[in-house]
């Protein structure tokens, strides 16, 4: 939601104003819950402030949730006071596991924002189709929110109603399939009041291919693979979307360029710009690479592990990865010591070391054409041809082929489901670098054990989730001890 700014953040608490030569209580001047939710002005502010929860204020996805996602996968070590996230052994140090519970915290702040304009809006006189789509858009974004709880942390408290005393606190936990049940009940009650589209100025915002975007990721986690795959077919045959086609690697740019704001491929991503933006670049970059401003390789990428697999000829491998640059027509390495960098995400010219505005892809189609692959043939068992093309037409973008020629890099007819269902992961491994999916990926196939394994480290289940903060366990009196995610 690039271009909206919060025009009005609640504040509960009570001000006092001088009248005179006394301090008096004058609540028509009170920016109190009492005085707001009065009319559209007031539930678009209201609408703005769950939106503001992503990227801005510091807000989710903050930079170590973020690191966290990226430094789980196979292909990512984190160093420094991140190298912890990169070991997968020993529970979370205690750095890290504060992290984990502020961004926690941030996602249910987002809820409850959510929440708020789901409580307040509907007693609104105003507009009834315009009412029912800010209702609507809060529901997605909380389907959303609640979308990164349950992969990471299991089960959590189902909140779903605004917290406004403490004496609402008690929530017990529900089950993981219980929230997966809240989302796509959330998600299905949104559907039909989302917009289809928005303008430019507007881009950033829930559309109904979003949330069916959203929910066909649900019923992919959830192994519903009749639903995953009709919802991604929806969205590749609705003509809304094109994918990007590439002749070179600094093609990509289109997409992930700090330039761009909308694009063809584009269903749902978070929105910065100079003003509010993300520092992605300055951790994966290098103070030589002149892709940032600043850098100090937070994130290294490790060449043993999915990237063993990826082709040298892929676009995709010389865009996101980094090893040398030309100057004067000398080849000069980045460092010596970590010889390969991740560059996917670029603003050289970003503002300050805060303030890269490259926007963060959430849903692009081509993970559309990855879900239903992947979902049609876990259906019947093994891929069938349109399975198989979509993964092909995937793959010839990445190759810049035309996308629906034939070519010699195309996956061959007559593979096994597991097979075919192995291939799919390595593209959406090459298809989604930084784009915080490989770590759900291995989580949701059970296959985080072999591929951590095969990098050489240790393994143990405690990294299957990540630990509940502590003041949730403490200050929910429906939660216990026995309620930690094991192993913290």
């Amino acid at each position: 939601m690039k271009r909206l700014q919060i025009i009005i953040v609640l504040i509960l608490s009570l001000t006092l104003v001088n009248c005179g030569d006394e301090l008096t209580e004058d609540p028509k001047h009170f920016l109190v819950k009492e005085n707001f939710y009065r009319n559209e002005s007031d539930a678009f502010s209201a609408l703005t402030a769950v939106y503001s929860t992503l990227g801005q204020d510091g807000g989710f996805p903050t930079i170590w949730y973020m690191a966290m996602l990226e430094n789980r996968a196979d292909y990512s070590d984190g160093r420094g006071s991140q190298s912890p996230m990169s070991v997968y052994d020993l529970p979370l140090d205690n750095s890290n596991q504060s992290r984990m519970f502020d961004a926690y915290a941030d996602i249910y702040r987002g809820i409850n924002r959510a929440n708020a304009v789901l409580d307040n809006v509907p007693g609104i006189d105003m507009d009834e189709s315009l009412k029912k789509r800010y209702l609507a858009e809060a529901r997605f974004l909380r389907a959303y929110f609640y979308s990164n709880l349950v992969k990471y942390w299991g089960g959590v408290p189902l909140r779903d109603h605004e917290f406004v005393d403490l004496k609402d606190i008690a929530t017990p936990r529900a089950s993981a399939q219980e929230t997966w049940d809240f989302i796509i009940t959330d998600l299905m009650d949104a559907l039909p009041d989302l917009a289809t589209s928005f303008s430019d100025s507007e881009s950033g915002r829930a559309t109904q291919w979003a949330a069916k975007m959203l929910m066909a990721d649900a019923y992919l986690n959830t192994r519903k693979w009749q639903e995953a795959s009709d919802l991604a077919d929806e969205v590749i045959t609705s003509g809304a979307f094109s994918l990007i086609e590439v002749d070179k690697a600094e093609d990509f740019m289109q997409i992930y360029g700090p330039e761009v704001n909308t694009y063809t491929e584009d269903i749902w991503s978070i929105h910065h710009s100079g003003t509010n933006g993300q520092r992605i670049p300055t951790y994966i970059g290098d103070p030589n690479m002149g892709y940032s401003v600043g850098g100090f390789r937070g994130w290294v990428p490790v060449m043993n592990s999915v990237f063993e697999r990826w082709d040298e000829n892929d676009l995709r491998k010389e865009f996101n990865l980094f090893s040398y640059r030309i100057i004067d027509g000398d080849t000069v390495w980045v460092n010596r010591e970590t010889p390969v960098l991740f560059r996917k995400f670029r603003d050289p010219d970003a503002p300050n070391t805060d303030n890269s505005r490259n926007n963060v892809p959430v849903f692009r189609l081509a993970e559309a054409y990855l879900i239903y692959a992947e979902a049609a043939s876990e259906l019947k068992g093994q891929p069938d041809d349109v399975a198989l093309e979509r993964l092909n037409i995937v793959r010839r973008r990445a190759y810049g082929l035309d996308l629906n020629s034939p070519s010699a890099i195309d996956y061959p007819s007559g593979m096994t489901g597991q097979d075919f269902k192995d291939k799919v992961l390595d593209e959406r491994a090459f298809e989604f670098v930084l784009e915080m999916k490989r770590w759900n990926d291995l989580l949701r196939t059970g296959k985080a054990q072999q591929a951590i394994e095969a990098t050489g480290k240790a393994w143990d289940d405690v990294s299957l989730l990540l630990p509940l903060p502590i003041n949730e366990i403490n200050n929910n009196p429906a939660l216990s001890p026995d309620d930690q995610n094991p192993g913290y």
